[in-house]
């Protein structure tokens, strides 16, 4: 099977329709447990969800769980204004192969957008 079969047959197996982040994409929020805001460059981690890199020693991994839902404001890139939206925390988990060293992924599901 070649590379082109492999991507097609995992488009294929995709439940939903997602849309990568770009290079310039971030996401603020600020967990009601927490006295910041946070604000954090997105990554696309996989063909399964958009997430962070967060530190180990962070503050905010005492104020986040898996299953919290969050306002946010998602920036697609630098010059766009913010969309308000809601975030699901899915999983809190080391990267696979280890790096960076001494952070955690964050992963996200977009929920959707909050009117006004």
């Amino acid at each position: 099977m070649t590379n082109e079969d492999l991507d097609i047959q995992q488009q294929e197996l995709r439940k939903e329709v997602r849309t990568a982040a770009s290079e310039f994409a971030s996401i603020e929020f600020k967990p009601s447990t927490a006295a910041l805001t946070y604000h954090f460059k997105l990554r696309d981690f996989s063909h399964s969800g958009l997430g962070l890199f967060v530190k180990k020693d962070s503050d905010l991994l005492n104020n986040i769980k898996v299953g919290d839902i969050l306002p946010a404001k998602y920036h697609k890139g630098i010059a766009t204004e913010p969309q308000q939206l809601r975030v699901e925390i899915r999983h809190i988990s080391t990267p696979a192969n280890g790096k960076p060293e001494n952070h955690v992924i964050v992963g996200l599901l977009f929920l959707e957008k909050l009117v006004g």
